[in-house]
């Protein structure tokens, strides 16, 4: 056999093992009763197969592996695909930083504040020369690309 061939063999087994963790991430979220996959994760038997990365030292903990391989070429990119991980794309279509639209007659709900407060403190932590505003901005940005790309 080839030698690429017999290279690619050789991964299989990890590969299936990654795969098999990610159906028990999606199938944890499926039961979780507010879908994010701080909350999902939270449960013992999903922690227990899955190495999890505490935000800042805080409770809300994110896949390790997802986290390792998040972009860090920005911190608007870091902070998104973070708040991606903590809160999922719908969640965050659906919601703002502090629950007010800019819509008079319509309402949001609000983001989980000790969530907000450790994706902010984990982004500070990778990018120290970064002001709170500049990460709040990063997250407002992405619910409402959220937002918008869930309308088409």
């Amino acid at each position: 056999m080839d030698e690429e061939i017999m290279a690619s063999l050789r991964e299989l087994p990890e590969m299936v093992k990654l795969m098999k963790e990610c159906v028990q991430c999606v199938r944890s979220l499926i039961c979780s009763p507010d879908g994010t996959p701080s909350s999902a994760m939270s449960s013992n038997t999903v922690v227990n197969e899955i190495d999890m990365h505490p935000l800042a030292g805080t409770a809300v903990i994110v896949p390790k592996r997802a986290f390792q391989r998040l972009n860090r070429s920005r911190m608007t990119i870091f902070a998104q695909e973070l708040a991606v991980l903590v809160f999922t794309k719908d969640i965050l279509a659906e919601s703002t930083l502090t629950g007010k639209s800019g819509k008079v007659d319509s309402q949001k709900s609000q983001l989980d504040v000790a969530k907000v407060q450790a994706i902010t403190d984990a982004v500070l932590a990778e990018f120290p020369h970064t002001s709170v505003s500049d990460v709040r901005a990063a997250i407002r940005r992405k619910c409402n690309n959220e937002h918008f790309s869930k309308k088409k």
